[in-house]
């Protein structure tokens, strides 16, 4: 039969840790100074005893741990699995810490799930000030998950440090629980800080250390670091947010891997949680082959059952940052609305670029997504969100990126008509100032759409190119209004579609990339075309069917009627230089013979 101390006994309101206690046993009676262990109070001082643990068998209750000014360090360890119930829970004031000393917490066990804690946090709670340090993870670095503490109703994790790591072992079929700080009801992370680890075996790559936010818990302004993955095909320290939770001020660094393959650190929004006014720091991988920390959002079940409710990035702050190692991944954010309608609100969006010349997945991104088959309708957008791409820094080095796609799986047969919409988004692609550096780009791929999104492509200098908007397979541009500078491009060279229709153009110089043949795409504004200053330039790509002295419709609106053919100029093909003439609303391109 289990042992249980009275959680809510009268006859002991506290009693002090002794001085001459004979062992570490909290569940002792003998090791308190009255005889009983204590349900209200539960006071340390000095003693020579300062390794409390807590039998297997066991669950107590107590209103708080005081540690007195001359309390050495104590450090107590759950090394138990939770059988009913908590070995310990907090229900009153928490930990009030008065000592010099450090004071130590160690839930060394394992569990199946958040609903099996070793230690819990209840009612309003406190786990202490920055002298108060919890380890949680597995007995052994050899042993499978970790334990678990648990924050309930509107207790707080105070302004304590919390380290989450999980083990090499594999865990129960039922379980991919790692080490793991979870907070439930309307509990928070108050001004502490996490470090969590990722995965340590090649063998159980998704099992990993844990802070989990749901109900209506939130971040506070608690800090989070997410150590990226140490071994190939390992997943990094994460922090999760689900239901209705909110990162709130809380500020979350996730580090990118370390070796080939390793996926880095991670921040999940799933459900309908929110990232508050969070920010996000998601770095770039340290080795070859490696994946940068992410932040993502409805990537993760549970599915919502509208197609209108997701995840959001609320009013975050959100920072990718480019490699600095040839090979390695950049910092990303994924919007992939796998299990619901995610959102990026009123975000911001920062995506550097790498400082070595590669892939573009070298450099920081943002992408909106959506897979086929699709298990519903649900597409991302990016709701009134700012969006910053910056530029490379390096000969041949990628500018950041916001991408808009569709990923269909080989073989598939799935189309949609729906894809991921940019919104009421605003999209900054800045120009490179290094030559040979390439500059910051939006693109639209699949059935992506830029609803009435505000694209603009600025120049760059020194011989570096400028920011791009690229409209590729059967992407739309709905009403959006494009602003190109300098040598800024809009490129519709792969685009799928007879036409491209946007909103406005206005340009002050800019580039237009347009495909020639059979298959050209015809750029239609049906808003203003304004042309300020600089003619506008096309840069033409001879396609298939492309011959001299045809003519081609390159672009179409009202006002072109209105305008000299010399406000407009191109590119050679084939050695011959290009005619521009206007007819009606018709600007049209031929090439002689």
């Amino acid at each position: 039969m289990k042992k249980k101390t009275s959680k809510h006994s009268s006859a002991v309101k506290g009693a002090t840790w002794s001085a001459d206690a004979a062992t570490g046993d909290w569940n002792t009676a003998a090791n308190w100074s009255d005889g009983a262990v204590p349900t209200k109070t539960a006071t340390f001082g000095a003693s020579k005893e300062h390794d409390v643990t807590f039998a297997a068998d066991s669950e107590a209750t107590v209103g708080a741990i005081a540690f007195e000014g001359s309390a050495p360090g104590f450090t107590f360890t759950f090394a138990a699995p939770a059988p009913s119930g908590p070995a310990l829970t907090l229900d009153g004031d928490g930990i009030a810490h008065a000592s010099g000393s450090p004071q130590r917490f160690v839930v060394a066990s394992s569990a199946a799930s958040c609903e099996q804690p070793q230690l819990k946090f209840a009612r309003s709670a406190s786990a202490g000030n920055a002298r108060t340090f919890y380890d949680v993870g597995p007995a052994s670095a050899a042993a499978a998950g970790g334990g678990v503490i648990g924050f309930h109703d509107t207790s707080g994790a105070g302004s304590a440090s919390f380290t989450v790591t999980t083990g090499a072992g594999t865990p129960a079929k039922e379980s991919t629980v790692g080490g793991e700080v979870s907070f439930h009801d309307q509990a928070s992370a108050q001004h502490a800080r996490f470090t969590i680890y990722g995965s340590t075996s090649t063998t159980d790559g998704d099992t990993f250390g844990n802070a989990v936010f749901h109900d209506d818990a939130q971040a506070g302004p608690a800090r989070f670091t997410n150590i990226g993955g140490t071994v190939s095909e390992g997943d990094g320290g994460n922090t999760q947010f689900y239901d209705d939770a909110d990162a709130a001020h809380g500020w979350f660094h996730n580090e990118g891997g370390s070796v080939a393959k390793a996926n880095g650190g991670d921040v999940a929004f799933d459900g309908t949680a929110s990232a508050g006014h969070g920010q996000f720091h998601n770095y770039a991988a340290t080795a070859d082959g490696a994946y940068g920390g992410v932040t993502s959002f409805n990537n993760n079940p549970p599915a919502l059952a509208k197609l209108t409710a997701g995840a959001s990035a609320g009013r975050g702050h959100f920072t990718n940052y480019g490699a600095t190692e040839a090979g390695a991944g950049g910092g990303h954010t994924s919007f992939s609305a796998k299990y619901g309608a995610c959102t990026a609100d009123h975000g911001t969006f920062v995506n550097e670029g790498s400082a070595v010349a590669g892939e573009a997945s070298q450099a920081g991104h943002t992408v909106f997504s959506i897979s086929l088959p699709q298990k519903s309708a649900w597409v991302p957008d990016a709701g009134k969100a700012t969006f910053w791409n910056h530029p490379g820094t390096a000969e041949g080095a990628p500018g950041g990126s916001t991408q808009f796609t569709v990923y269909t799986d080989k073989g598939s047969k799935a189309t949609v008509k729906n894809g991921p919409s940019a919104a009421k988004g605003t999209f900054h692609n800045l120009g490179a100032t290094t030559e040979g550096a390439l500059g910051g780009r939006t693109l639209f791929g699949g059935t992506g759409t830029a609803a009435k999104g505000t694209l603009v492509a600025y120049g760059g200098s020194h011989g570096g190119e400028g920011g791009s908007i690229v409209f590729a397979d059967a992407s739309t541009g709905g009403t959006a209004t494009v602003r190109l500078h300098g040598n800024g491009t809009l490129d519709v060279s792969g685009h799928a579609l007879p036409s491209l229709a946007v909103g406005d153009l206005e340009t002050s110089g800019g580039h237009v990339k347009t495909r020639l043949g059979t298959d050209v795409t015809t750029v239609v504004v049906s808003g203003r075309l304004v042309l300020d200053g600089a003619p506008l330039v096309f840069d033409f790509v001879a396609g298939k069917g492309f011959a001299a002295g045809n003519t081609y419709t390159i672009l179409k609106a009202k006002s072109v009627k209105k305008l000299a053919a010399d406000r407009f100029s191109g590119s050679s093909l084939g050695g011959s230089k290009p005619t521009f003439t206007v007819e009606g609303d018709e600007l049209r391109v031929t090439f002689a013979k």
